[in-house]
């Protein structure tokens, strides 16, 4: 053998290294691809089935063979029972009554369907129970014609598809390789963009650009040496990473894929099941009042506002209680300090739900606690949810209520830290107990404050469960929060996923700027 094949085998196996750790993510990028490929086929598929027997039993044809497809009635007051209403379902040349007769298949579904076809609407989706059925309804003469078709499997994994391009990518790689210079990196690129063929073929483009993007990004990791670093460092230090890589895991599963995949559902729009990529289309939305006025509670811009009061309204209670009575707390002459700081932090101990519960009761107009407060100093009964002032201030008394125990632990810590003989000198040199707090406490707490109210502002900036569960949003959602929103546009305005989680991107860079934003301000009044 000859010299220059003994070089040429660690280029090899350098080579193959780099298009395997590609390939990996190449692969994940494809399959994600076609498995929606395959779903959004066999969902077109399904409901083209189903919309050509629907129209068929409308003209008075026979449905196709494995559709099940009828004609139901409008509904009709039952003779027994007046609150009732009855429909009739028409197939096979046979009418009876629907759902008179039980455990007959279908005949909620064709019920339901048949409700909501009445107004006018077409309908024509896939059934939520995962078995591959379509359902299409819409009026027709004598009823609503609806139909149904049998479950159905999508296609199956392509093994084998994967399989061969990647014999492609690697022989195309290892020549590369033993060719050697510049038609290794070439090698790499081709072997690499190989596995964006059935990408291609698929028509998903998106995925494609990504592996492409790949292929380019690796092929100039291996031209500056990163991915030669990259793998001796995995090998250096392959005991400390096998310690962190449970948690490297559970922390891609848990916070990275959804963080990404809610990123990418705010470039699509969701409609009965449908997602369609409408680009900046979501955030234009949002950002521009989506149509409504900017003293409108729907316009982002309104929202913003409420939330921006909400959480420094918050945070400024939570310090002001926190710290008063961490130095109360703090004091000698205090007996039962044990007693008095367990009873304080219990409203922090307590799931904030539950307290959000109890401070609504509350706050409740006729028999609620607070009210039968005002009655016994004199005062009329506050209906506290009918006015926006209100109702924004009962949302801050049962957070503020939430969110002070966390303040005064803070503040005790750092009180703790303060060295006696600071405010010694200070009485000796006729400091009096304000100057003392000034120039003392104050820069002691300052620290310790600092990323407590940054942290603290994330948490009520995000409080979802005190303005769902108090207010509600009212009165007429004028008290609601950007994540209140968002939710909102998700499960309470005709499944708008899409602009849920355009809200929630825009959500997660206010707060991030405003993480980069409050640090630099705490480091630049910490003391030096």
């Amino acid at each position: 053998m000859s010299e220059s094949s003994y070089t040429r085998v660690p280029v090899l196996g350098r080579q193959l290294r780099d298009f395997m750790f590609a390939g990996v993510l190449a692969l994940v990028i494809a399959s994600a691809a076609f498995v929606g490929v395959r779903n959004r086929e066999l969902a077109a598929r399904q409901i083209d089935l189903a919309t050509r027997s629907a129209d068929a039993v409308a003209d008075g044809r026979d449905a196709l063979p494995t559709v099940h497809a009828a004609i139901v009635s409008e509904p009709r007051i039952s003779t027994k029972h007046s609150y009732l209403r009855r429909r009739t379902i028409r197939e096979g040349g046979k009418t009876r009554v629907l759902g008179a007769e039980p455990h007959v298949a279908d005949d909620k579904l064709f019920y339901d369907a048949a409700n909501r076809a009445q107004q006018g609407a077409t309908i024509a989706e896939m059934l939520p129970d995962g078995s591959g059925r379509a359902l299409v309804a819409h009026k027709a003469p004598g009823g609503i014609a609806i139909a149904i078709t049998a479950p159905a499997a999508p296609a199956p994994y392509p093994f084998l598809v994967f399989i061969g391009v990647l014999g492609l990518g690697a022989s195309l790689v290892a020549a590369g390789a033993l060719v050697g210079r510049n038609a290794q990196r070439l090698g790499t690129l081709a072997g690499i963009a190989t596995l964006a063929v059935p990408t291609l073929l698929w028509q998903s483009w998106v995925a494609a650009s990504l592996i492409l993007a790949l292929a380019f990004v690796v092929a100039a990791m291996q031209h500056i040496g990163v991915s030669d670093r990259f793998a001796r460092g995995l090998v250096t230090h392959r005991v400390a990473l096998s310690f962190l890589s449970p948690a490297a895991v559970a922390m891609s599963v848990l916070v990275a894929a959804p963080f990404v995949i809610g990123l990418l559902l705010g470039f699509y729009d969701h409609h009965q099941g449908t997602w369609t990529f409408v680009g900046l289309d979501n955030f234009t939305r949002i950002l521009s009042g989506n149509g409504h006025s900017l003293d409108d509670p729907l316009n982002f811009w309104f929202i913003l506002g409420v939330t921006v009061l909400w959480t420094v309204a918050n945070i400024a209670l939570h310090v002001t209680v926190g710290v008063s009575l961490a130095l109360l707390l703090s004091r000698k002459w205090l007996r039962g300090k044990g007693i008095f700081r367990m009873l304080l932090i219990l409203p922090w101990a307590i799931p904030n739900y539950i307290t959000a519960l109890m401070w609504k009761g509350m706050f409740q107009g006729q028999y609620g606690a607070v009210n039968s407060l005002l009655h016994a100093v004199g005062l009329g009964d506050v209906s506290w949810f009918g006015s926006w002032a209100t109702a924004f201030s009962a949302n801050v008394i049962t957070n503020t209520w939430l969110g002070f125990p966390f303040m005064m632990v803070v503040a005790l810590g750092a009180l703790e830290t303060i060295p006696k003989e600071l405010y010694e000198a200070a009485s000796v040199d006729g400091a009096s107990a304000w100057q003392r707090f000034r120039h003392i406490t104050l820069p002691h707490l300052r620290p310790a404050l600092g990323p407590a109210v940054a942290l603290g502002s994330i948490w009520t900036f995000n409080m979802f469960n005190v303005i769902f569960l108090v207010s509600g949003g009212k009165p007429g959602d004028s008290t609601n929060i950007l994540v209140t929103d968002a939710y909102r546009w998700a499960f309470e305005r005709g499944d708008r996923y899409g602009m849920a989680a355009a809200e929630g991107t825009i959500i997660f860079l206010i707060l991030l700027l405003w993480t980069v934003f409050g640090t630099r301000v705490v480091r630049s009044k910490e003391p030096a």
